[in-house]
């Protein structure tokens, strides 16, 4: 789920686990975020206690993980009224567990799972995540029961994020993005997308002001307030046939080709000959593509670059680490 800021995501998510007594983990990219939800000050579940009258409070439960607990008066001292009914976790901490008891957890909630413009990823997030799945989730399905629910949600930010790659939902999530589609599921894959493009709140948040300061069109106005990913730029997308050019260097899912009489390159997913060097998408391959054709991006910045389709514009942002 990706929208505008302020739509209601993390709100709705964590009163859904309320509601539906689902033992959840919270899931956050960095340590340094886990540690601001363990302080009640930023505790998430804030505005919810103000609305239900509720007192759901972070409590720390070692040095890695903390919990939230539904809390009472005693005495004039705020004590546990529960068992956990959810758990707080870096990313990195969580996909490096092992053997802990989680068969008790039904939901994992990553919040913010597209990184800021101005926050530097996670390193292998996607693969870090999918390794925290199986940790929490284990061989239940195996045994009958359901499998783990997990829900990732996210401001509009960078589509070149680390867990659309994983999943190679970067296509399905730009054509989304393009025809303003609210839904999608993926049923053979078990994947709902939902893009919230057309939220009421963002609307009504565009006439407040700090809006009107930063003015429509810029890039954070429209993440914000017109759901749009400030990386989907539609400019240099054009159809080329690959008869006019030779190929280069083929790196993850794409292959770029050389023009054979202009200084021009194309990107795309389709094949076409050999090229001179092949890399995977692995931290190491993509290290030495950058190495060697930094060039490339170069002459993507002097817009001698061109695209057969925004998933490859997006895939070239994201093997150069942009």
């Amino acid at each position: 789920m990706w929208g505008g800021r302020g739509t209601g995501k993390t709100y709705g998510i964590l009163k859904h686990t309320i509601d539906s007594e689902k033992k959840f983990v919270l899931l956050r990219s960095r340590r340094t975020q886990v540690d601001m939800l363990r302080i009640p000050q930023f505790n998430p579940f804030k505005q919810i206690n103000a609305d239900t009258g509720l007192n759901i409070q972070p409590a720390p439960i070692g040095k890695e993980f903390s919990a939230f607990y539904h809390m009472k008066l005693d005495e004039n001292k705020e004590v546990k009224a529960s068992d956990e009914i959810g758990y707080i976790s870096a990313l990195s901490t969580i996909g490096s567990l092992r053997g802990f008891g989680s068969a008790d957890i039904e939901l994992l909630f990553y919040d913010e799972f597209i990184p800021e413009k101005s926050e530097q990823p996670v390193k292998n997030a996607g693969f870090a995540l999918m390794n925290g799945y199986e940790t929490i989730n284990r061989n239940r399905e195996l045994k009958g029961e359901k499998p783990l629910q997990m829900i990732c949600a996210s401001n509009s930010e960078n589509i070149a994020c680390p867990v659309f790659a994983e999943l190679g939902l970067i296509k399905k999530a730009s054509e989304m993005n393009e025809k303003r589609q609210e839904i999608c599921f993926l049923r053979d894959r078990g994947i709902l997308l939902i893009n919230l493009c057309n939220s009421p709140i963002s609307q009504k948040k565009a006439d407040t002001a700090l809006y009107r300061m930063v003015g429509k069109g810029s890039d954070f106005y429209n993440m914000s307030i017109n759901n749009d990913f400030y990386s989907a730029d539609y400019s240099s997308i054009e159809y080329r046939p690959l008869t006019e050019y030779t190929p280069l260097v083929s790196v993850g899912e794409i292959t770029i080709y050389e023009h054979k009489s202009k200084e021009e390159l194309y990107v795309t997913k389709k094949k076409s000959g050999t090229p001179i060097d092949i890399y995977s998408n692995t931290e190491r391959h993509k290290t030495a593509f950058r190495r060697k054709y930094i060039w490339i991006w170069n002459m993507y910045l002097e817009d001698l670059v061109k695209f057969s389709d925004m998933e490859s514009k997006i895939l070239l942002d994201f093997y150069f680490g942009k």
